[in-house]
């Protein structure tokens, strides 16, 4: 079969580097392995006109959507739809899993809840067969005029049963010339914490148990990736790489200089309260760069309002360890908090100016369909969204209805933390976002 897939960001912001769409590339792969032909537009670096280029052959189209990017999916949709009525066309993701109704209501054909490799692979050969989508595990279709749900499907527990994402859909000179240093990987999916502003939409997606592939088949992909793209810096997308501790990364080493890539460099994402100097110093022999710490705040009250987990000594002890053993970090500050008055807003910039990130971003708290801070603010009414675009956290500005601070403190906090991190990347962008909270021009 004759599969298109579409990653829908077109005509919409970025900030920072472009990332590619790692999902639809695991999707890719899955369908080839079973045998069928698979071509990818991804509407971050193209226009929406080359979808049109494929839609002749194809027998499916497959989306990978957020709800921030819904309404260009529909867009997508609408265009295919226009020129081919008769094309099934499905959406997975974060918006099919947590808003499945709207999602097929929309005019999607199916839409696929949670991890989607298999469910793929099985939609494929039920409209090879004619058979009914609403019959398929993980996914959902209409039944006359209602909504049907398959039967539920489970998480894979071994991700080395999946082959790796085919990195030859994506034309990664677009990317590189952009400016983007990394090639993104996962290690792992799902997280074991409770956040307030990411579950339990993370287990709808991932499933409640931390899942890893083996240490082995991460240091071959990365391997294969050097010779063909010729990059050998990595990002690691995972919630929080590092579950496995000093064990996970001493294997780790010896699977990268087997697999010849001792000189490779990467940058993860970790909690404060994982990190020690054994675990530091056995990473590094790995060749990680730079860590990305979720600090939040520097307010133990919002911290545990956020169901952080975490202690503002921990943020503290943690950045001066990568300060000691020579690794770079960057602080992801959140702001806007319902709990969060002047005061806490003023211990967070101390906390910035005492942890010295050689980096740092902030957003907003920002009450997202699929996370608890959304249920939160509804039964408060404090939830201040009226477009899906109001749900990106990297460029909204007032998400939650705020009665402890106006919307000049907030920018107030968000240009004194980027006046402590003077050589933080984006830092236009950012200051100029800290405007914006303001209403400034």
């Amino acid at each position: 079969m004759n599969v298109v897939l579409v990653y829908p960001r077109w005509n919409y912001p970025t900030f920072g580097q472009l990332q590619e769409p790692l999902g639809l590339l695991h999707i890719g792969a899955m369908l080839e392995a079973h045998g069928d032909t698979v071509k990818f537009f991804d509407l971050a670096v193209d226009a929406i006109e080359r979808v049109d280029e494929a839609l002749a052959d194809a027998d499916l189209v497959c989306i990978s959507s957020s709800t921030v990017l819904f309404g260009r999916a529909c867009l997508v949709l609408n265009r295919i739809k226009k020129t081919r009525p008769g094309l099934p066309v499905v959406v997975g993701g974060p918006h099919a899993t947590l808003m499945t109704e709207d999602a097929v209501m929309r005019g999607f054909d199916a839409a696929v809840i949670g991890e989607g490799e298999y469910t793929a692979v099985d939609l494929v050969e039920a409209i090879e067969k004619g058979a009914p989508l609403h019959e398929v595990a993980g996914a959902a279709a209409k039944k006359g005029d209602a909504v049907a749900y398959g039967p539920t499907r489970g998480f894979e527990p071994d991700l080395d049963t999946f082959p790796d994402p085919d990195r030859t859909l994506v034309d990664y000179t677009k990317y590189f010339s952009d400016g983007n240093e990394f090639v993104g990987m996962m290690a792992t999916r799902g997280c074991p914490y409770k956040c307030l502003f990411c579950k339990p939409m993370l287990d709808k997606m991932h499933g409640p148990k931390v899942r890893g592939r083996s240490p082995r088949r991460i240091a071959e992909e990365m391997s294969n990736i050097a010779k063909s793209l010729g990059y050998k810096k990595f990002l690691f997308k995972d919630d929080t790489m590092v579950l496995g501790g000093v064990k996970y990364f001493v294997e780790f080493e010896r699977e990268l200089a087997s697999a010849g890539l001792t000189d490779s460099r990467w940058v993860c994402q970790a909690r404060v309260d994982q990190i020690s100097a054994p675990l530091i110093e056995q990473m590094k022999k790995c060749g990680l760069e730079a860590i990305a710490f979720g600090v939040e705040s520097g307010s133990q009250k919002v911290l545990d309002f956020f169901r952080k987990g975490i202690k503002v000594e921990q943020t503290i002890k943690a950045f001066d360890l990568c300060h000691e053993h020579g690794i770079g970090t960057l602080a992801f500050v959140m702001l806007g908090a319902p709990v969060e008055t002047r005061e806490d807003l003023e211990a967070t910039v101390r906390l910035v100016e005492r942890i010295r990130p050689e980096s740092l971003s902030f957003s907003i708290a920002t009450p997202g369909p699929g996370n608890a801070l959304h249920d939160y603010a509804v039964e408060n009414d404090i939830r201040n969204v009226t477009s899906v675009e109001d749900n990106d956290y990297q460029y909204n500005t007032h998400p939650i209805k705020l009665s402890l601070v106006s919307a000049k403190d907030v920018s107030w906090a968000a240009k004194a933390i980027l006046e402590a991190v003077p050589n933080t990347y984006f830092k236009a962008e950012l200051e100029a976002r800290a405007k914006r909270l303001a209403g400034e021009p």
